[in-house]
């Protein structure tokens, strides 16, 4: 970190500021509701050829398209709000990541979300792109809990008003101070997003790796329900213990771990809800959750079956989730998954190549694992 970037603690702790800070900036931040500098956006489609874009909790504006095989959004799309670049909106929507909903900035040229959302500006002079960072904290859930109104909504959100949201008690610096750790964290986010392209590039060559090769094969298929046992874990989520000695699989990419464990063997692990359809190879002694699919008694070779379940099994979920309904597998899902029936030599053969590339994603997601963590921690910092 260069000595313009030099970050310090406060000399004077009774000052209202965050814990860390960078030189050279002394004031106290600024205090008031977030209706003080902000405004509410209604703004309708202005028949422009605008993107459909939704809010992801974990990774912000995304299209539509990308969530749903369909546009539902209808030939007029008036139930869209038009946001434009360094416009903000807030979309409360209960999640695993954001328990109270998440804000971002819109950093296109503009798009097309749902007119649910409470979309907003911020006033100059101030850094929108800083107070997204800000309102996305979970310093602000204590609050947000509070004037959370009863009454279970149609459209899944939390019942949180604009009026309510505006009232949100907040603390700023000054806008030089705002774009220094936005420019700051922007670097951070700028690292982790460089490596997760380079993450999303070898999944690609991966599945078309995958794709060639099963048309290349060109063989006859067999049924996986036909080389393996399946059952489900009879756990409850509540059951882990992080000092637990055995891995306990869920319906998470995270690892957990718990007491006691129920199968020794080589298995393939499958979420049946949550991270749907994330498959994870494990060897050895494990409990799993009783959403979570357990292949076992694998007579070919575990990685090469992987490899074509997590070819197939994402198309499979979506053609049988009916619109607007949470995906899920059911374990007639499994009877539609087809093995290349080949010499069990070239299976370990194609096994190796791909657990090659396998650990260098694995290596990448590590990575990006330690950065997001030392962000995290920043931001826990940095702001008040």
């Amino acid at each position: 970190m260069s000595e313009n970037n030099e970050i310090k603690e406060p000399l004077n702790k009774n000052y209202k500021v965050p814990k860390l800070r960078f030189k050279d900036f002394f004031n106290d931040w600024s205090s008031c509701k977030l209706s003080d500098i902000a405004e509410s956006i209604k703004r309708k489609n202005d028949g422009k050829n605008w993107p459909l874009m939704m809010i992801s909790a974990s990774q912000g504006f995304i299209n539509q398209s990308d969530r749903y095989d369909k546009d539902n959004a209808g030939t007029s799309k008036s139930k869209y709000t038009l946001i434009k670049y360094g416009e903000l909106s807030y979309n409360h929507g209960n999640s695993k990541i954001k328990k109270y909903g998440a804000v971002f900035a819109m950093n296109n040229k503009g798009a097309l979300i749902p007119f649910v959302y409470h979309t907003f500006s911020i006033r100059k002079p101030n850094n929108p792109f800083y107070f997204a960072k800000y309102l996305n904290l979970n310093i602000h859930n204590r609050y947000l809990k509070k004037v959370i109104s009863s009454g279970a909504r149609m459209d899944g959100l939390l019942n949180i008003s604009l009026d309510d949201f505006f009232k949100m008690p907040i603390n700023y610096p000054s806008l030089e101070e705002q774009n220094k750790i936005n420019d700051f964290l922007e670097k951070i986010d700028t690292k982790i997003n460089l490596i997760n392209d380079k993450i999303s590039i070898l999944k690609k060559y991966k599945e078309g790796f995958t794709k060639r090769l099963a048309k290349a094969l060109n063989t006859d298929e067999i049924a996986l329900s036909s080389i393996c046992s399946i059952t489900t874990g009879k756990m409850d989520a509540n059951a882990m213990n992080q000092q637990g000695k055995y891995k306990f699989f869920t319906c998470s990419r995270e690892d957990y771990f718990i007491d006691t464990y129920a199968f020794d063997c080589e298995a393939l692990l499958i979420s049946g809800n949550g991270e749907v359809g994330l498959t994870k190879y494990y060897n050895g002694k494990f409990n799993a959750y009783q959403r979570t699919y357990v292949l076992y008694n694998l007579k070919r070779n575990a990685k090469f079956i992987k490899l074509f379940i997590d070819l197939q099994i994402n198309t499979i979920i979506r053609k049988e989730t009916n619109k607007g309904a949470m995906p899920y597998i059911r374990l007639t899902t499994f009877n539609k998954i087809t093995i290349p029936n080949i010499d069990p030599s070239l299976e370990y053969l194609i096994s190796i190549a791909i657990d090659k590339i396998d650990k260098k994603i694995e290596l990448l997601q590590n990575h990006a694992r330690v950065l997001n963590n030392i962000k995290n921690n920043l931001l826990s910092s940095l702001f008040i």
